[in-house]
């Protein structure tokens, strides 16, 4: 062995023991979570992690996602071969040519060519950091510094990787390497007669590499070694779910997030795992409407308050460090400004959950400290006393259905759906007509069903996501019960917010039912006949457009049923907005924001409405109470209520049968 071989062994350990000794650390700090790490469904996780993860699908939703496509599998194939270089520069003459031809000789093209890929993917992205300047990448001063010291790492180790082919060539075809090497040398290059110049090459890209191990754990891109299992590790649940408190384990001394620590370990791998792109906050309607609220600020600040805190909490001298969550690292107007309208979550390429660290940590201000806004308090009261957020009478709920011939289970339990008209299909006075209509269509197609009428309770929907876990279970219980009592099995909502509490929250109380939204169910009736919409449209409302709801579609996928039910229409022409489907605009309720005035920056609802208003329809459909509501306060807003009617799916068909 040679001195040179030595002194690269020595350094290469050393780089190794700096990135041993700090990626240990960051698992420690990741072990001061709870629980457990999800392992569950291993072959479901699999394939999400190819998908996702190797296969790059959420970051190519985008089209800058193209150039991190090419860096990722750059990385891969470079570091194949950087790999290799290492270790012959220890042990002489080796090479993973024992791998097998195919492979090998495909790794070495691999090396080649994506190696030109990433050198455009990152002038492209100098370009746009310094150039363009997103919003959404926009970051401190340490950070930018940062992206520049990887980018020129990346690409000085790419000019030398090329540089050392191109004087001593890889086996198989390296086109890119081939083609320099007849521009500069004009044909074949004697390795002998520039060995120094490939020793100078083979330095210098060993050098960047053992730095770049060094220096990688302590950047912002620690990604590159968490992003992947963290794709692997999230939840196998449903979309936005809100897991229950176990209030009653006496053990337990708080409730919701208070320190970092009550975190779980999955969520505080999320903190390393974050690229920083931006693509949450740029999907987030709090931000984008002007609020302080940023979910890639909350995931930064997390990291950086854990990274701070971490030595203390290792040593288990918490009182060392006692900086609270709240409301020196999130604040109460970032808190607030949340609409729980999983844009961020799903925005984000690697699986991270800023929205879920949000509702922990106001349950721990409403459980722990009854810290909440006035509003809010308001509506909890209202919830408690009358099971509506209005506060109208309980004995008032079944009031909507009288005179329809529409009789309760405790007239008639023998049916096959419960209608669930919820608190705003109840009270609501505007969607009242919405549950007229969807029992006249009922009725229409001989389905048979009946309602709890006064028996009904709030789903809890609101009190879960304002951070009153207490009341939500309690409302749950109190609903499973009634269900059970009566034997209901199959329940239609028409509002996404009990839709998807009866749906994926009930089922861990206990409740596991069939639960169809009415856009669903229309769909249904209409393909199978049972209902047939002859009449056309009136001539002031040809020109539709659907706004989808946060809870209907990102969080349950159902964006098809309502644009369907308005295809079959005769007469109507579905204009799709600018931003629909999973990358739907807020209306700015859900959250419990619907009981709470917004002071801060425009309103969530303007800024929809007036998106509503720049695509020139004369009619905007719904399929939800909360999205009707506060799009038709927008719309007044902005003057254009004349022009612009504002209608639930259901009042359509209604109209058309």
């Amino acid at each position: 062995m040679t001195i040179g071989n030595i002194i690269i062994l020595v350094l290469l350990s050393a780089s190794l023991s700096f990135f041993s000794f700090r990626l240990l650390h960051l698992l420690k700090l990741i072990a001061l979570g709870q629980g457990a790490l999800p392992l569950d469904r291993k072959a479901h996780r699999i394939k999400r992690l190819l998908i996702d993860g190797f296969g790059q699908r959420r970051v190519l939703k985008q089209f800058s996602g193209v150039g991190h496509f090419f860096i990722f599998w750059g990385f891969f194939f470079v570091s194949f071969g950087t790999i290799e270089g290492l270790i012959s520069s220890i042990i002489p003459r080796f090479s993973f040519s024992f791998l097998g031809d195919p492979f090998y000789l495909f790794m070495n093209f691999g090396q080649d060519v994506f190696g030109l890929f990433v050198i455009g993917a990152l002038l492209v992205s100098l370009y746009r950091r310094f150039v363009i300047r997103p919003v959404r990448m926009e970051g401190a001063f340490s950070h930018t510094v940062d992206a520049l010291i990887i980018i020129t790492l990346i690409f000085v180790l790419l000019i030398m990787s090329y540089g050392m082919r191109v004087i001593d060539p890889k086996p198989g075809w390296t086109p890119v390497a081939d083609v320099l090497r007849e521009f500069i040398f004009h044909g074949t290059v004697s390795s002998t007669s520039y060995s120094v110049a490939y020793a100078s090459f083979e330095w210098i890209h060993h050098s960047v590499v053992l730095c770049f191990l060094i220096y990688i754990l302590y950047s912002k891109h620690t990604h590159i070694l968490f992003a992947l299992p963290n794709i692997f590790l999230k939840p196998d649940k449903p979309l936005g779910l809100i897991e229950k408190l176990d209030l009653e384990d006496e053990t337990v001394e708080h409730f919701g997030i208070q320190g970092i620590t009550d975190f779980t370990k999955k969520d505080l791998l999320d903190l390393f795992a974050c690229t920083e792109c931006g693509r949450c906050q740029e999907a987030c309607p709090a931000y984008i409407t002007g609020k302080p609220l940023s979910p890639k600020k909350v995931i930064l600040n997390l990291k950086e308050h854990l990274l701070e805190a971490g030595p203390a909490l290792l040593k288990k001298s918490e009182t060392e460090f006692s900086q609270p969550l709240y409301s020196d690292v999130i604040n109460k107007d970032m808190l607030w400004s949340c609409t729980t309208c999983y844009a961020c979550e799903e925005a984000c390429p690697v699986g991270i959950a800023p929205m879920k660290k949000i509702i922990g940590i106001r349950q721990a201000r409403v459980l722990m400290e009854g810290d909440f806004p006035e509003e809010a308090q308001r509506a909890l009261r209202n919830i408690e006393t009358q099971s509506n957020p209005w506060g109208l009478p309980q004995q008032q709920r079944g009031q909507w259905a009288e005179g329809l011939g529409i009789k309760t289970l405790a007239e008639n339990p023998d049916v096959e759906y419960l209608f669930f008209a919820g608190c705003a299909g109840s009270y609501d006075q505007r969607y009242i007509s919405v549950s007229k209509a969807i029992a006249a269509i009922l009725q229409k197609a001989g389905i048979q069903f009946g309602i709890l009428g006064n028996e009904e309770l709030c789903t809890g929907d609101s009190a879960k996501r304002i951070g009153n876990d207490y009341l939500a279970q309690e409302l749950a219980v109190a609903n499973i019960a009634i269900f059970n009592r009566y034997g209901v099995r199959k329940i239609i909502t028409s509002c996404p917010h009990c839709f998807n509490t009866l749906k994926n929250e009930y089922p861990e109380y206990g409740g596991c039912f069939e639960v169809i939204h009415h856009s669903d169910l229309i769909v249904d009736l209409i393909t199978s006949g049972r209902l047939q919409p002859h009449s056309r449209l009136p001539v002031d409302t040809k020109k539709i457009t659907y706004h989808d709801s946060c809870y209907l579609g990102r969080y349950n996928q159902i964006m098809d049923a309502p644009r369907e039910v308005i295809a079959r229409l005769k007469g109507s022409k579905l204009v799709e907005l600018k931003r629909n489907r999973e990358n739907s605009f807020c209306c700015g309720a859900g959250g419990g924001r619907m009981w709470m005035e917004e002071k801060i920056g425009t309103a969530i609802n303007v800024a929809r409405s007036r998106e509503i208003i720049d695509s020139g329809v004369d009619t905007v459909a719904t399929a939800c109470p909360f999205c009707m509501n506060m799009l038709a306060d927008g719309i007044k807003q902005e003057g254009r209520v004349e022009e612009i009617k504002i209608r639930d799916i259901a009042e359509i068909v209604a109209e058309a049968l």
